[in-house]
C-alpha cells in the first residue's frame, strides 16, 4: 500500500531552510544547555548530541550531491561513536578528535552551500537563505578553531575560565559571531599570537562576506529584473 501522504522530497529550491534550522537549533540548543545544565556530565553529553544531530540535519538537506552525503554521513556516525566513546570513558584526550571532524564537516558544508548559492547565476528566496546558512557557517568554522586552540593552548583567550569544550563552545559562539560582525565587546580577548591572527582574519572574512556577497546577490536580482523586461 502507497502512504497516504506523499514523502516530500528535498530541492535545491528549499534545501537551505533545513540547514538554516539546523544552524540555529545548534546554536540555540548550546545556549540552552549553558543556562541550564552549566557544569555538569548532562551537559556536556547534550552539547555533543545536539551538535551530531545538528550535522545529520545539515547533511539531509544537502544530500543532492550523493558522494558528499555519503562521505560525510560516515563522519557523523564516527563523531556519534567518538562522543560516546567520550562520554562513558571520560577520556580528555580524545576530545579534540570531535571538534576535528565537526570542522572538517563544516568546511564541506560551506563548500556545498557556497556551490549552490555563488555560482548558481540567480537570485532566489532559497539562494538569499542560503547566504545566511555561509555566514553561520562561517562564524562556527571559527568556532571550532578557537575550541582546538584552547585545547591545545591554554591560556590562550582571556576572560575564559578553563574548562571542556563543551563547556567553553557556547562562549566561543558568542564571541566568534561578535568577531565575524565586528562588533568586538572586549569581554573575551586574544592574548596568544596564533589566537589574535584567527580573530583578525575572522573580523576581515566577516566584512569581505557582507561587502562582496550581500553585493553579488544585490547584483544578480538586478540583472533578473532586467532579463525578465527583456
Amino acid at each position: 500500500m502507497h502512504a497516504l501522504l506523499p514523502r516530500k522530497h528535498i530541492t535545491e529550491k528549499d534545501n537551505f531552510s533545513y540547514l538554516l534550522f539546523s544552524l540555529f537549533f545548534m546554536l540555540l540548543s548550546s545556549a540552552v544547555v549553558d543556562q541550564f545544565f552549566e557544569r555538569s556530565l548532562l551537559g556536556q553529553s547534550l552539547v555533543i548530541a545536539f551538535t551530531v544531530i545538528s550535522m545529520a540535519i545539515g547533511v539531509w538537506s544537502l544530500r543532492s550531491s550523493r558522494y558528499a552525503f555519503n562521505k560525510v554521513i560516515g563522519l557523523i556516525a564516527t563523531a556519534s561513536i567518538i562522543s560516546t566513546l567520550v562520554i562513558a570513558l571520560d577520556k580528555a584526550e580524545l576530545s579534540f578528535i570531535h571538534l576535528f571532524i565537526m570542522l572538517y564537516f563544516f568546511i564541506i558544508t560551506l563548500k556545498l552551500a557556497a556551490q549552490q548559492v555563488l555560482f548558481s547565476g540567480q537570485i532566489t528566496t532559497n539562494n538569499i537563505v542560503g547566504s545566511i546558512c555561509i555566514f553561520l557557517l562561517l562564524g562556527l568554522i571559527w568556532v571550532v578553531l578557537y575550541l582546538l586552540l584552547a585545547e591545545f593552548i591554554p591560556g590562550a583567550f582571556s576572560g575564559l575560565e578553563s574548562k571542556t569544550w563543551q563547556e567553553n563552545f557556547p562562549d566561543f559562539i558568542y564571541f566568534s559571531f561578535v568577531t565575524l560582525t565586528t562588533l568586538g565587546f572586549g569581554d573575551l580577548l586574544p592574548i596568544n599570537p596564533i589566537a589574535r591572527f584567527l580573530v583578525y582574519t575572522e573580523a576581515i572574512v566577516g566584512v569581505f562576506y557582507m561587502a562582496i556577497v550581500v553585493s553579488s546577490l544585490v547584483s544578480a536580482g538586478i540583472s533578473d529584473i532586467q532579463a525578465r523586461k527583456k
